[in-house]
């Protein structure tokens, strides 16, 4: 990382576009994991492709990656409806295989294919 003297105050401070860059790696990394997650929502169930942490040495935000970070903030909330509403979906799905399993329908055929 570079650094350079900000005016009088002379304490080090990391350049401005290294910044942006790294907040646009981190950005970047996200946006995909988040790509990821939104495809397969109606698929396939699958884990994260790794762990992520927050880097712990992240500069602050700077002005410029603000309107991706709100952007991205909304699409992670648009994907927690969809996955609390498959959630429920999920639920009374199970409920109702309980139900008709209490009642013994899984003793046997209901059904019978007359047409193979």
């Amino acid at each position: 990382m570079k650094f350079h003297l900000p005016g009088r105050f002379g304490s080090l401070m990391p350049d401005r576009a290294q910044v942006i860059v790294e907040w646009g790696c981190v950005l970047d990394q996200i946006e995909l994991d988040l790509q990821l997650a939104l495809s397969s929502a109606h698929g396939p169930l699958s884990g994260p492709r790794e762990i992520w942490d927050p880097p712990a040495d992240l500069p602050p935000m700077p002005a410029e990656v603000v309107d991706r970070v709100r952007n991205l903030v909304k699409q992670q909330g648009e994907l927690l409806l969809q996955l609390e509403s498959s959630r429920r979906k999920i639920r009374r799905h199970l409920q109702y295989l309980d139900a008709n399993a209490a009642k013994g329908m899984t003793s046997g055929p209901l059904f019978i294919d007359i047409q193979s």
